[in-house]
């Protein structure tokens, strides 16, 4: 290994060293087959500040690098070596500042530069039977970032362990990842194979939140559930809008749901599906009596609440440090385990890691409420949205990963210059392809909904095709906010052909400019799709 870099501070002091061992820490390399380990030992009370190592790496012209992103909603897919990943350079502060683009995604701590890119977690250079791979391992205690310095031929490993404090004496894992060459997929099944085998079956169900969004009411639910078909659905999910405010869980809005939500519950069940509600428990929004009730909830930053985004009224994070905070957070779950729901689609997960303050790293904090939401959840199934992938690793039924689906296909032109976790029909397809690796290992894949409907939706009849093909090939929830029951024939036959790949795995993953070729294994038979990621559609 090269020379480890790490920077921290020490009564209030701020220190760098490329020594292994100094008079206030002790580092210590293990390497074992493939995998490497680093960790330190404190000898003072320090507060890590960030660690890496550079390894030279010549990039050739002809590689691809996978960039895995930030979060769930983060693009994710290969780059062409002359291709430079988006950011928020050029957007005005003052416009970052006010819609807090920054927050979504990793703005806000890692600094972009255009001649160089990163992944989080794991990432791959495309170069044949010599490909190389590098994976983390140790994503509990640090995120890995690689940071690929194209125009230097040098890769720099970092360990993203900010506000990491270690008594004397204590000892914190820099460092757990693995680093192979060879083919891509096999790297990929070799690094995923770490983590297990995902017991969730796959699911599929109507959501109510792309026909009507935030404007659902007790007619309209009901309508919707009325059209729904148990014999091909699983489950039926209410999205945001039945609430108050983002935040009041447990204030139903009286003039939307004057009968709350149980009658609806007990019908669901009554025609053999599971009952899915969403919810965004680590945020509220500002208008909400939770953010005027308890304004010591909101985690602050030099005196200033610590937004989310910009959602709703915007959306500010709970300081998940405080126990009152997580009781409040257990209360509102169990309120919806007794009302009878089955299924949790959990957003906005992200806000965990904006909470810092307390010794812990970003993926610290983020693992911890995490692993808070499965003990309260127990064995009900959570779909996490919103969440740096690693994070839910294990600890959820399903994920996100990709961003929202936009009725069309980029997007209105004027967002496609915002943050890289914006609503886009063409991300979401591009991670749904790239991040079918993780299907069945670490989470079921959910790619977002499929929309076939003609009204309410830009989408091309072709784009819309491609959509529920990949949905139903490279994930394990198939969502819907479509009245299916509603299909002409050739949707119907659309969605059939669909189905029919459920069982079928992803071999191979190949791009050739705009063309991304998808080869796959079904009933032991090879067959190949070649999608065109700049048109949206299947050739």
């Amino acid at each position: 290994m090269t020379t480890i870099s790490i920077r921290y501070l020490i009564d209030g002091a701020q220190r760098r060293s490329t020594y292994r061992e100094t008079e206030d820490y002790r580092v210590s390399v293990y390497r074992k087959n493939e995998r490497v380990q680093v960790e330190i030992c404190a000898k003072k009370p320090i507060e890590l500040i960030s660690c890496s190592f550079k390894k030279p790496f010549h990039y050739h012209r002809k590689d691809q690098i996978y960039l895995n992103g930030y979060q769930s909603w983060t693009d994710t897919r290969e780059y062409d070596l002359s291709e430079e990943i988006h950011n928020l350079n050029r957007l005005p502060q003052g416009i970052k500042h006010r819609y807090h683009f920054e927050m979504y995604g990793d703005s806000w701590f890692w600094k972009y530069h255009d001649e160089s890119c990163h992944s989080f977690t794991y990432s791959y250079i495309r170069r044949g039977e010599r490909s190389a791979f590098i994976g983390s391992l140790g994503d509990e205690n640090a995120y890995l970032i690689i940071h690929h310095k194209k125009k230097e031929n040098e890769m720099s490993i970092r360990s993203d362990c900010e506000h990491k404090k270690l008594k004397a004496g204590e000892k914190f894992k820099l460092y757990d990842f693995v680093y192979y060459v060879g083919d891509v997929q096999e790297n990929l099944k070799r690094y995923f194979a770490h983590f297990g085998i995902c017991k969730s079956e796959k699911i599929s169900g109507y959501t109510s939140w792309y026909l009507d969004y935030q404007d659902i009411n007790d007619e309209k639910i009901h309508t919707a559930l009325a059209q729904t078909d148990p014999d091909n659905f699983d489950l039926f999910q209410i999205d945001d809008g039945y609430e108050t405010f983002v935040g009041d869980w447990m204030d139903i809005d009286p003039v939307k749901f004057p009968h709350g939500l149980q009658d609806i519950v007990t019908e669901i069940h009554q025609k053999g599906l599971k009952a899915g509600i969403w919810l965004a428990p680590f945020v509220c929004e500002v208008d909400s009596r939770l953010y005027r009730e308890h304004p010591d909830w909101i985690f602050r930053e030099d005196n200033q609440d610590v937004y989310a985004g910009s959602n709703w009224s915007g959306d500010v994070v709970l300081d998940l440090r405080k126990q009152e905070v997580m009781d409040y957070i257990r209360e509102c779950l169990q309120y919806y385990i007794d009302t009878g729901f089955d299924f949790f689609k959990l957003d906005f997960l992200y806000a965990a890691a904006l909470v810092h303050g307390n010794g812990k790293t970003r993926a610290e904090m983020m693992r911890l409420g995490m692993k808070f939401l499965r003990e309260v959840l127990k064995n009900k199934l959570i779909l996490g949205c919103g969440v740096p992938l690693s994070s839910a690793f294990n600890l959820v039924d399903y994920c996100r990963i990709g961003p929202d689906v936009s009725l069309e296909f980029d997007d209105v032109f004027y967002m496609r210059r915002m943050h890289r976790e914006r609503i886009s029909t063409k991300t979401t397809l591009q991670n749904t392809i790239y991040r079918s690796c993780m299907d069945g290992y670490v989470f079921g894949c959910d790619p977002d909904v499929f929309l076939l409907r003609d009204d309410q939706i830009k989408l091309s009849g072709k784009q819309r095709r491609a959509l529920v093909t990949l949905n139903h090939l490279c994930g394990s929830v198939y969502l819907t906010s479509d009245r299916v029951g509603e299909y002409d024939d050739e949707k119907k036959t659309w969605l059939n052909e669909a189905r029919k790949l459920t069982d079928a795995s992803v071999t191979s993953v190949k791009r050739t400019k705009d063309l991304i070729t998808i080869t796959y294994e079904l009933h032991g038979q090879e067959s190949r799709l070649v999608y065109d990621r700049e048109k949206g559609v299947l050739l």
